[in-house]
């Protein structure tokens, strides 16, 4: 990897592991600008997974990537180095709490199902 196109990638998540990552980015950074290499971050919390999920419902303003499926892409190449850092399997009533958050905050997503249908 050549020292001009050196970057690595971040993973910004939430819940528990959130405290860990907002912690840690800014001494990755210290450490990473003497190097000259960049940090990007990639968000792959709940509420941003669930956005991912639903382009079509959402305003060109509200759309975000998903950035989880960037990330699968990304590691089967030799220049990818991400720093992700462990996060949490979302329960049921943390994905309901996330829809109904994302909702009242103007995001015109569909609620999740009480019952599964096929």
């Amino acid at each position: 990897m050549s020292n001009q196109n050196s970057k690595i990638i971040y993973t910004k998540t939430d819940e528990a592991p959130m405290l860990a990552t907002h912690s840690l980015l800014p001494i990755i950074n210290a450490f990473a600008a003497h190097a000259g290499v960049k940090i990007e971050t990639k968000d792959i919390s709940l509420a941003a997974r669930v956005l991912s999920a639903f382009p079509t419902y959402l305003n060109e303003n509200q759309r975000v990537n998903d950035a989880l499926a960037e990330l699968g892409e990304l590691v089967k190449k030799p220049e990818a180095n991400i720093i992700k850092l462990p996060n949490i399997s979302a329960s049921v009533p943390q994905l309901v709490a996330t829809i109904k958050e994302l909702q009242a905050k103007g995001f015109n997503i569909p609620s999740y199902p009480a019952e599964a249908k096929t």
